[in-house]
């Protein structure tokens, strides 16, 4: 039986071989004979996927093949939560029967440009008694991630780790749009402000908490394993599966401490504000939506950030990401310190050219100091000015 539960783990996880083919994931129960029918039955999957694979391996491949493989051996592993979204997206829009020899630079331009032609949502509005959806458009780096860096991966292990041919390999350059670089955005003291007001008291500790720490999204979603009080300290792993070890502030130390016995498992929770059935999250042996129970307390979900963040922000007023508030904690860091070094070390980053890139704005007042001290080393009179009230002269 390959079905086990890890330390401190919710659900049951599944982990099996076929003919060199690793299969492994979260059963998504709790309960051991039903983890065990979920992983009976992704044994079969398993299966059928590996017998049509060795049948069709010498025979051309399909981009929809090429996807499923890809995602089989690579792209599961991955710390993204839309990637198999995405990819079942590109072999559609492609056509799921169309051999990746076939992919040329027209196959490439049509799909970036049925990409750029998608919208996403932008909260929403009230006139005249009627709420409704805000869109807007993607922007040119989502355009770039969703199909011509995901599409190019997928075509070069095709190439690279399966020995398929690519006569015809777009010229992958040809399709990148320009991408136009954010300022970096800071929530400022009276936004803060301004969302204390509207989000409810458990969100309100995990954007804190944010702040203080510079966490990424996912990696806010803190298991108890992973909370040391003893130490003072957080272990993560950060993107590109670094661990990292990330020392807590007394504020930040409080508010962990503040959600003991909430849950068993998972440090951030929320109390449901009423009866629902989640849009996204679906239990893996019935496949119904999950429920929500008004009263009872869940654990914060990557999805249900985002959509507490959407509605309460809008709320505030507050026009930002999620991300913003790490930009925060790296500027509010380094106008403190004036030391790129500490904004690095906190904030996790591989290289500090990354750090100085984004973050080098938070000295801006430093400058203005700076050219206030030039400009006085060489005095300028300004010319007279009449008053716009008394229309005299004044200087």
């Amino acid at each position: 039986m390959s079905v086990y539960r890890r330390d401190n783990a919710e659900f049951y996880s599944f982990d099996f071989q076929l003919k060199g083919y690793r299969f492994s994931g979260s059963t998504g129960t709790a309960d051991e004979c039903a983890a065990a029918d979920v992983e009976k039955s992704k044994r079969s999957e398993a299966k059928a996927f590996v017998a049509d694979l060795i049948a069709t391996a010498r025979s051309p491949l399909t981009i929809q093949r090429a996807c499923e493989r890809w995602w089989s051996e690579h792209g599961q592993h991955l710390n993204d939560p839309d990637l198999e979204a995405r990819l079942r997206w590109l072999w559609t829009n492609l056509g799921s029967h169309t051999l990746i020899s076939e992919i040329t630079n027209d196959r490439v331009s049509h799909l970036v440009q049925l990409r750029r032609s998608d919208r996403r949502k932008a909260g929403r509005v009230v006139e005249g008694g009627v709420t409704k959806q805000l869109w807007r458009p993607i922007t040119a780096r989502t355009v770039n991630k969703t199909t011509v860096s995901l599409l190019r991966r997928v075509l070069r292990r095709a190439k690279d780790n399966w020995n398929a041919s690519l006569p015809n390999e777009p010229t992958w350059s040809k399709h990148w749009l320009k991408q136009i670089r954010r300022p970096i955005r800071e929530i400022s003291p009276a936004e803060e402000q301004r969302l204390d007001r509207e989000e409810t008291p458990d969100y309100k500790l995990i954007r804190a908490f944010a702040i203080i720490t510079g966490l990424r999204r996912r990696n806010l979603l803190l298991t108890w394993s992973q909370v040391d009080f003893e130490a003072g300290v957080i272990r993560i792993i950060t993107k590109g599966g670094v661990p990292r070890i990330l020392p807590l502030t007394r504020q930040a130390y409080a508010i962990l401490w503040s959600r003991r016995g909430h849950h068993p498992v998972f440090v951030f929770t929320f109390e449901a504000q009423r009866t629902r059935l989640c849009p996204k999250t679906k239990d893996t042996v019935t496949g119904e939506r999950r429920k929500f129970i008004k009263g009872v307390r869940y654990p914060v979900t990557y999805y249900g950030l985002g959509s507490a963040k959407r509605y309460s922000w809008a709320r505030a007023g507050v026009d930002a990401r999620i991300h913003d508030l790490r930009h925060t904690t790296g500027m509010r860091t380094l106008r403190a310190t004036g030391n790129l070094r500490f904004v690095q070390g906190i904030l996790g980053h591989s290289d500090i050219a990354i750090t100085a890139k984004f973050y080098t704005d938070a000295l801006v007042d430093d400058m203005r100091a700076a050219m206030e001290t030039t400009a006085a080393a060489s005095p300028l009179e300004l010319p007279a000015q009449k008053s716009a009230i008394t229309g005299e002269s004044e200087r």
